[in-house]
């Protein structure tokens, strides 16, 4: 089931195939919406429907971002654009910013086959797989791959962030996080599945900057699994201002990482409300620390012995 964007909480308008979409009951005017099909699509079209789709999904992002007929990013409070994918493998790289802009896979999710499939295994230099800063900025129902030493996702900026219903699938050997969260400002992570990254299922950090915030947002319900020595499932490093942030009911398996893993990771000095994971790390490693206050209600499982509600020490 395909879960539409929460800003789209009216009715689906009777002219949104021709690239057009009411937003919300009330709302003054359509936004656009861009078509995107892999196998029947041309570059050269312009995106208004599926009868005239985008082949690539760069192409649908590179005109839903700017204003109509311009190269200027629109970033105004009214400006949404909707990209819609078709079921299909697009072997490309994905970047780009903007305002409102919301990324929606059509098929079946999780799952490569049957859904929207993103695969990319450029040079080790490039910075991700699909890469985006910008406020307003939703990514749903994708299934990306990656085989080489860069992350799935990378946010590098912005604020009111929404990723939701996504698999990303690592190599196991050369991809590195399943989302590097430079920014966490006002943004939610949740359903998400994360498979066999080797260093973390998601970092929240900018690169040692001291100007990343993970404030009222939340990493929940998202299920991790990773099994390369010393990995981490969700690691909030040392510079990160928090407040009023949340990771929840996450599902995490570490124990292939050994006694050097943790599921999660706080090090940031600040409250983190860390409540109701259910962590699993091997022999020797522990479940989850945390440099602030807020650790309540976690249930582990370390090699097999089971401890219920562990808190802060």
């Amino acid at each position: 089931m395909l879960r539409f964007s929460r800003h789209t909480t009216g009715q689906l308008n009777s002219s949104w195939y021709n690239g057009t979409m009411q937003v919300y009951p009330g709302y003054q005017g359509d936004a656009m919406c861009y078509f995107v099909n892999g196998v029947h699509g041309n570059d050269g079209n312009n995106g208004l429907s599926w009868e005239r789709p985008f082949a690539t999904i760069q192409a649908a992002l590179n005109v839903a971002r700017y204003l109509p007929g311009t190269a200027v990013i629109d970033d105004t409070k009214d400006h949404h654009s909707f990209v819609f994918v078709a079921p299909g493998h697009y072997n490309e790289q994905i970047l780009f910013s903007g305002y409102n802009i919301h990324l929606i896979g059509c098929g079946c999710w999780p799952g490569k086959d049957y859904g929207v499939s993103i695969n990319y295994d450029g040079a080790v230099g490039a910075p991700c797989a699909l890469g985006f800063s910008g406020s307003g900025l939703e990514m749903a129902n994708l299934h990306i791959s990656i085989a080489t030493a860069f992350p799935g996702i990378l946010v590098t900026g912005g604020d009111n962030n929404w990723i939701h219903d996504c698999t990303i699938e690592c190599d196991g050997t050369n991809a590195t996080y399943g989302m590097h969260m430079q920014s966490m400002k006002g943004s939610i992570v949740e359903d998400c599945i994360i498979e066999r990254p080797t260093l973390a299922g998601i970092r929240v950090d900018d690169e040692g900057d001291a100007d990343c915030y993970f404030i009222d947002g939340a990493i929940r319900r998202n299920m991790i699994h990773a099994d390369t020595a010393g990995v981490i499932g969700i690691n909030v490093d040392v510079n990160n201002v928090c407040y009023n942030a949340v990771i929840a009911e996450n599902h995490i398996d570490v124990a292939g990482g050994g006694a050097g893993s943790l599921a999660i990771r706080n090090q940031a000095a600040a409250n983190v409300m860390i409540t109701r994971n259910m962590l699993v790390v091997g022999a020797g490693a522990t479940p989850a620390t945390s440099a602030g206050i807020g650790m309540l209600h976690n249930c582990a499982s370390v090699n097999g012995v089971v401890t219920v509600e562990f808190d802060d020490d």
